[in-house]
């Protein structure tokens, strides 16, 4: 080869010759293995085949070996099943001859179909004589009851004509036996053992022989008898002796069918033999086959083995002259110069005197010298304007070692750093670390970091100067490594940022004493942006939520804020942001937590954060829900106080026509009693008697429409009484009470007040009791047992009918020490909202007309409300009972 030629055509040249190698080795490898795939495709074709037929001919044979012997055992009696099975099986014999090649099989095969034709004959015999048999026994046995019949027939006319029938009676019993005899050697026939009767010799005794010569013997006896029993008799003599005669056919036949069949099974097993030579010869011929695929094999593998070693070899040899001339001689020229360079040679250039690849890297290698020599003076110039700025940069620059001697630092980080010139600093300076840091032990945190990402940009710390004032400095740092990766210094920038750093510790102070503002106001305070999502959220929020301002920051209020359904103040807040208008939205009811919890109202006040459009709002949030309580308070104090007014008047007026009427019903019933003698002297004048008044005014029913008047007159009395009540108020019975004392006490009136006795039954009603001990209270006793027994009447009448166990809870406490409470609570049916609104409003009552006047829980109300200025409220949920709270100031 030339030493113009290229090394990519040199290259592509030997790859050709290689691959023109290759491709003759693939093609004589192809035509040798399909001449043997040829071959041995014949082999297996023939040997696969050969080995199919006789398997198939040995599995045929199998299947008729099998029915021949299914065949032998289940002819007898049925002709029909050996026509038809004689037939199929003729017909396979042939099939399989057909079929096999091999002439000795094929021979011993159709004796073995003729042997098989012998003994078919055989067997439509011995059917014959089981036919024959089985007539003979109908026969037999039909003579009997013939002779039966006319043995009886006999007796009937001896006995009419008063003879002696004692020997037919004896005859009867011996024909019953003869006929159970026969009816035995019947079954015995059934039950006879075929493999002894074919297995057996011609001088073994006929079967059943010796219970038929008995039989004939014992009817012997009939042959004696009279006319024309003795007739009969000889019949079954003789029928007997021929039933004798085809059991030794029988069993004749039967033993020359063992006979036929021991030789047919000789011949299958001859022709099984053949069939498991002819499978033997298969299988050695399955074995040479297998043999001259094996020397086929080797053959092959040793010629391929050649050939490839072949290839090896010219591929060696061309590859080891090829990397000799071209890469390895043209490389140790370029290795000696480039050490040259090394050396420091910059002007000699390469000179390798060839012209393929080689003459670029040499064209290359002597560029780069120009270029080199073009860049050392550039070089030296920019070292110099990086020098200018080193000097004169107004951000400190320094280099330290690992261990902290200041090793190159500028101007400006001399100054920052306190020192007079930078050969002071270096000279004074070994361990930065200890010397400027108010905390060495930053500087090892700043160092493993650095370890870590090899670079530290904006690391703040606090730094000290010489004189040992302190300052706050952000530090750039990073590693600098050499070609094989070791750490030769550390290379940053400094800046001075003292007065940034108490700028933002200002802001800072500022922005937690703001929040602090914030959150200690005792209003919820929220700030949205304009897409209304959370800007500001304060602690107050934070504990009525159970949501941290990190957590909603950035959320959108409606998501964020449940406190107060989001409907109720949306539009307002969006009316807010477009119109940067403030708006107040008074008494907002909140969002019912469970239904134990009581009802909350808030105030809002939404008002923008500056003047300027898109800047957000605030929503300023006051819970108002005890001013709420406080107003329902007042109203209904003012409404009990007027009602109370009016109560007093009506009463007045109502109770001066109501006591006329009392009066003179009263009269009006002593005018009317027999017992007056008045009364009587009055009657007896008129001409009647005061009893026919009395009898008249009974019967007219007068009387009971006076003590309806008086029962009317006394309920109207009692409701003026308890207006009355209701209106007076005063606190001029006032003593030291125990409220247990009080309880006890009004549960014993309560026990035994006809109403509940009658309506309640207070009696099945469990009472629980948890009674703590509290201090004596100034009250009115009675006024306050009144209260307790209003409350035990109210649930008494609510677990009527309710509840299979009625229960009443009575708990005294004393919540602080200014108050003392009593619960009442049951396990009724509870109330609905609209029943818990107007329960203490006077005249509202949940009984049936004539049951109740709607007053009692209202003058409980008026008279703890008012007299003792203390609170009754009540709780209350469907199906799970209601509870009334009484609280009452110790001191009034």
């Amino acid at each position: 080869m030339k030493k113009n030629i290229a090394l990519g055509d040199r290259l592509r040249r030997l790859s050709i010759m290689l691959a023109m190698s290759f491709i003759v080795i693939v093609v004589v490898l192809f035509y040798s293995l399909n001449g043997v795939r040829k071959n041995l495709d014949g082999i297996v074709a023939q040997r696969f085949n050969q080995v199919f037929e006789n398997s198939h001919n040995s599995r045929d044979f199998g299947l008729l070996h099998t029915r021949l012997q299914i065949f032998l055992k289940s002819f007898y009696g049925d002709e029909d099943y050996v026509k038809n099975e004689s037939r199929q099986l003729l017909s396979d014999f042939d099939s399989l001859a057909k079929r096999i090649d091999n002439p000795e099989i094929v021979a011993q095969l159709n004796d073995l179909k003729t042997e098989y034709q012998h003994l078919l004959k055989h067997c439509r015999w011995i059917n014959v004589l089981l036919d024959w048999r089985s007539g003979q026994d109908k026969d037999v046995n039909e003579q009997l009851e013939l002779v039966q019949e006319i043995v009886a027939q006999q007796i009937i006319q001896r006995a009419l004509h008063a003879e002696d029938i004692s020997y037919l009676e004896q005859l009867v019993l011996l024909l019953s036996g003869y006929r159970e005899n026969l009816l035995e050697i019947t079954a015995l026939n059934a039950l006879e053992q075929k493999e002894q009767l074919l297995n057996g010799l011609a001088t073994d005794s006929p079967p059943l022989s010796e219970q038929l010569n008995q039989l004939i013997l014992r009817m012997q006896t009939l042959t004696a008898s009279e006319p024309p029993v003795n007739k009969f008799g000889r019949h079954l003599v003789s029928a007997l002796k021929y039933y004798q005669y085809l059991m030794r056919l029988y069993q004749l036949e039967m033993i020359l069918l063992g006979e036929q069949g021991r030789v047919l099974e000789e011949k299958a097993a001859k022709v099984l033999l053949a069939m498991e030579l002819s499978d033997q010869q298969a299988a050695s011929s399955a074995e040479e086959t297998r043999q001259v695929i094996d020397h086929s094999i080797v053959l092959t593998l040793v010629l391929v083995l050649c050939l490839l070693s072949l290839l090896a070899a010219l591929a060696w040899f061309f590859l080891r002259n090829f990397f000799t001339r071209h890469i390895y001689t043209p490389m140790a020229q370029v290795q000696a110069r480039i050490e040259g360079f090394q050396g420091g040679d910059l002007e000699t250039p390469m000179d390798l005197k060839r012209q393929d690849e080689w003459n670029e890297f040499e064209q290359v290698f002597n560029e780069m010298l120009l270029y080199i020599q073009e860049n050392v003076t550039a070089l030296v110039d920019s070292e110099s304007r990086y020098r200018e700025i080193f000097t004169n940069a107004t951000e400190g620059i320094f280099r330290t070692s690992l261990s902290g001697k200041i090793l190159e630092i500028n101007p400006a980080a001399v100054k920052m750093l306190g020192y007079e010139s930078r050969d002071q600093a270096i000279s004074n300076v070994f361990d930065f670390g200890s010397v400027h840091y108010v905390d060495p032990k930053i500087r090892k945190n700043m160092l493993s970091r650095l370890y870590r990402s090899h670079q530290i940009q904006q690391f703040e710390c606090l730094l000290i100067r010489q004189n040992g004032e302190k300052f706050w400095a952000s530090l750039n740092n990073r590693l600098v490594r050499n070609g094989s990766g070791e750490i030769l210094y550390i290379e940053g920038t400094m800046q001075d940022i003292s007065m940034r750093k108490a700028a933002q510790e200002s802001l800072l102070k500022l922005q937690v004493y703001l929040q602090n503002i914030i959150d200690s106001m005792p209003s919820v305070l929220i700030g949205v942006d304009p897409e209304k999502n959370i800007s500001l959220w304060n602690r107050r929020v934070e504990s009525e939520e159970g949501k941290s301002a990190s957590s909603v920051i950035g959320s959108p209020i409606q998501e964020a804020f449940q406190l107060i359904r989001s409907e109720l103040y949306m539009a307002a807040l969006e009316g807010t942001l477009q119109t940067l208008q403030p708006t107040r939205l008074s008494k907002l009811k909140g969002v019912e937590v469970d239904d134990e919890s009581a009802e909350r109202y808030f105030d809002m006040l939404i008002y923008p954060v500056s003047a300027e459009k898109n800047r957000g709002a605030v929503i300023h949030i006051d819970d108002i829900s005890e001013r709420v309580q406080l107003e329902e308070m007042m109203v209904r104090s003012e409404k009990m106080q007027s009602v109370g007014s009016l109560a007093s008047g009506l009463a007045h007026e109502i109770n001066n026509p109501l006591a006329a009427v009392l009066q003179n019903v009263q009269v009006l019933t002593h005018r009317l009693s027999p017992s007056l003698s008045k009364n009587r002297s009055v009657a007896e004048e008129l001409g009647t008697s005061i009893e026919i008044i009395a009898e008249y005014c009974e019967q007219r029913g007068c009387l009971k429409m006076l003590n309806s008047i008086a029962s009317a007159g006394q309920r109207a009395a009692k409701i003026v009484e308890n207006i009355q009540s209701f209106s007076r108020r005063g606190d001029s019975g006032f003593a030291l009470s125990s409220l247990p004392e009080l309880l006890e006490r009004t549960l014993d009136l309560a026990a035994s007040d006809y109403d509940m006795r009658h309506e309640f039954d207070f009696h099945k009603i469990r009472i629980q009791r948890e009674i703590e001990r509290v201090e004596k209270l100034q009250c009115e006793p009675s006024q306050i047992q009144q209260v307790i027994l209003s409350l035990l009447k109210n649930a008494a009448q609510a677990l009527k009918g309710s509840t299979e166990e009625p229960s009443i809870s009575l708990r005294i406490y004393a919540p602080d020490s200014a108050n003392v409470c009593l619960e009442i609570e049951d396990n009724g049916p509870g109330m609905d909202d609209e029943t818990v609104r107007c329960i203490f409003d006077p005249f509202y009552s949940t009984k049936d007309v004539g049951k109740g006047t709607g007053l009692g829980l209202s003058i409980a109300y008026f008279i703890v409300s008012q007299n003792h200025r203390g609170s009754l409220s009540v709780k209350t949920e469907i199906g799970k009972g209601t509870c009334f709270i009484l609280m009452l100031p110790l001191k009034h």
